[in-house]
This record gives C-alpha cells, sequence and structure tokens, in this order.
C-alpha cells in the first residue's frame, strides 16, 4: 500500500487541554504527526476556540502546519458572529455551527425529558425553515473574515441551509463528518452540495466505530466526487487509534474499495491543503 501518511493533513482530531479526556496533548499529537511525515493537522475542541493553540504549534513545529478553529456551542454564545470574527483575528480558519449543543445532536442522544426546556438544543431554522437571523449573521461574519463554514452536528435540513448561505456569501463551506448517523445527509443532498462547491468530510470514526460501513463511505465520496471530498479520524477519544494509525487504517479500507493513489491523496492532502492554507 502507498505510504498515505506522507504529507496527509488530518482534519479533525480532539487533543487536550479539553473538558474530556484526550488521548494526547497538541504537543505529543505533532511530535507523532512529524515523526510519520505527516504535514499537520486541524486541531478541534467543542468547548474552546483552538486558533491561538495552533499558532503555538506553527511556531514550534515550523515544518508542520496546524489550524485551528471555533465551535459555537453554549462556551462561545451559541450562535455568535462575535466568536467567529475574534477566532479569525487569531488565525481561526474554521467556524463551526453548533455540535454537543446542537437539537440534531442532543435528540438523537438525550431523551426530550432530560431536557425537558430544551435549555441547550439550539435549532438554527426559524417556523418558516429559513436559516435565523443570527445563523446568517454567523455566516457573514465568516465569509467576511475567509474563514471555512462547517455544518457540525446540525440536522443535515439546518446542514444544506448553511452551506447554501455560505456558498451564496462566497464562503468555502463543509459538511462535517456527514455520515454520521446524528446528521446523516442523502446522496441527493451530498450531490447538491458538491455541485454548490461544498466539500464533504468523512471520518474514520464512524467506521471504526461500526456506525457506518466502509461501503456505504465510498458510496457516499462517489456521489460527491473526491474533488469535493476529505478524509480525517475525528479520533483523540483514550480507546481510539493514534491519529497516523487512522488514517493509514482508512486508507487501506478505501483502497479496498477500489479508490485509486490519485484520489486518496486528493482527499487526505489536496483538499485539506486547500482549505486550511488558502489566504482569506
Amino acid at each position: 500500500m502507498k505510504d498515505y501518511l506522507q504529507g496527509a493533513i488530518e482534519m479533525h482530531i480532539h487533543t487536550s487541554p479539553d473538558v474530556n479526556p484526550r488521548k494526547e496533548s497538541d504537543i505529543s499529537l505533532a511530535k507523532r504527526l512529524q515523526a510519520a511525515g505527516m504535514g499537520g493537522a486541524m486541531i478541534k475542541c467543542h468547548f474552546g476556540d483552538t486558533a491561538a493553540r495552533a499558532g503555538v504549534l506553527n511556531e514550534l513545529f515550523p515544518d508542520l502546519f496546524f489550524a485551528g478553529g471555533v465551535v459555537l456551542n453554549r462556551q462561545a454564545g451559541g450562535l455568535n458572529p462575535a466568536a467567529a470574527v475574534t477566532s479569525a483575528k487569531m488565525g481561526g480558519r474554521f467556524v463551526w455551527f453548533p455540535t454537543m449543543d446542537s437539537l440534531s445532536y442532543q435528540n438523537f442522544h438525550r431523551k426530550p425529558e432530560e431536557d425537558p426546556e430544551h435549555e441547550y438544543r439550539v435549532y438554527i431554522l426559524d417556523d418558516n425553515g429559513e436559516l435565523k437571523k443570527e445563523a446568517v449573521n454567523v455566516i457573514e461574519a465568516a465569509a467576511e473574515h475567509g474563514m471555512v463554514v462547517a455544518t457540525g452536528h446540525i440536522s443535515a435540513k439546518e446542514g444544506m441551509a448553511v452551506v447554501r448561505a455560505a456558498r451564496a456569501m462566497g464562503a468555502d463551506a463543509v459538511l462535517t463528518h456527514a455520515d454520521l448517523p446524528s446528521n446523516a445527509y442523502s446522496i441527493e443532498q451530498l450531490k447538491e452540495a458538491a455541485a454548490l462547491g461544498v466539500y464533504v468530510e468523512h471520518c474514520y470514526f464512524t467506521t471504526y466505530y461500526n456506525r457506518v460501513t466502509i461501503e456505504e463511505i465510498a458510496e457516499q465520496i462517489r456521489a460527491a466526487g473526491c474533488g469535493q471530498t476529505f478524509l480525517s479520524t475525528d479520533f483523540g477519544q483514550p480507546k481510539s487509534p493514534y491519529s497516523d494509525e487512522g488514517i493509514e487504517a482508512y486508507a487501506g479500507l478505501l483502497e479496498g474499495q477500489g479508490f485509486t493513489p490519485e484520489e486518496l491523496t486528493c482527499m487526505f492532502k489536496t483538499v485539506p491543503e486547500y482549505l486550511l492554507k488558502k489566504n482569506p
């Protein structure tokens, strides 16, 4: 098998410091990626802006490239455009719509009686099915500051509304782990998104933990096209493999589904480089 780790960029990894236990720290991740010959990583935290952390790593490891951003959960004030602007000014590349606090994610993982007032369940569409003003303001802020707009854990219906608006405003947009059961996108939605120029993320997490088969992932990748897809792990959990191990395993499985070295390099390296290093 070709060594897909060379220059690959991990686009979705959770490291410490974090509110949840993580397999490794920012520093230990960087050392491991460096030893594996990888190109860098996007560091994600559900409850903290990672832009400044990425900046420190870039100074400490100049041969790698790190990026960060902000997730619009409670700690960021929810649908708060100021959080996106602040992150961008610190070098943040991505702004993710709510993840753990989204209505879709909470409904998937918690019973309504556990949160009767829906206090922590953010839904971004109004009664007419249109984006709420606050959501539009976030997208406008991201577009103005050259950030990538990512859907987080909101539902597919909400996510499609977000990426349509982002593309209309000229911002790059991403369907975050489009195969995650709590926010899974249909083949038709993936095709529409790709036609708009939206990028689709698939994470090894869902296949590794038997949420989605590799055959389903292959079908979804082909629906959007390799040029509009990037691959990551979404690892960092103590029981998960390390990032480099996950990428290597994911590449092997996708080779078995008929993807060529050129296609896999595009999804592990070329598309990530575009999204993280494009000048605003």
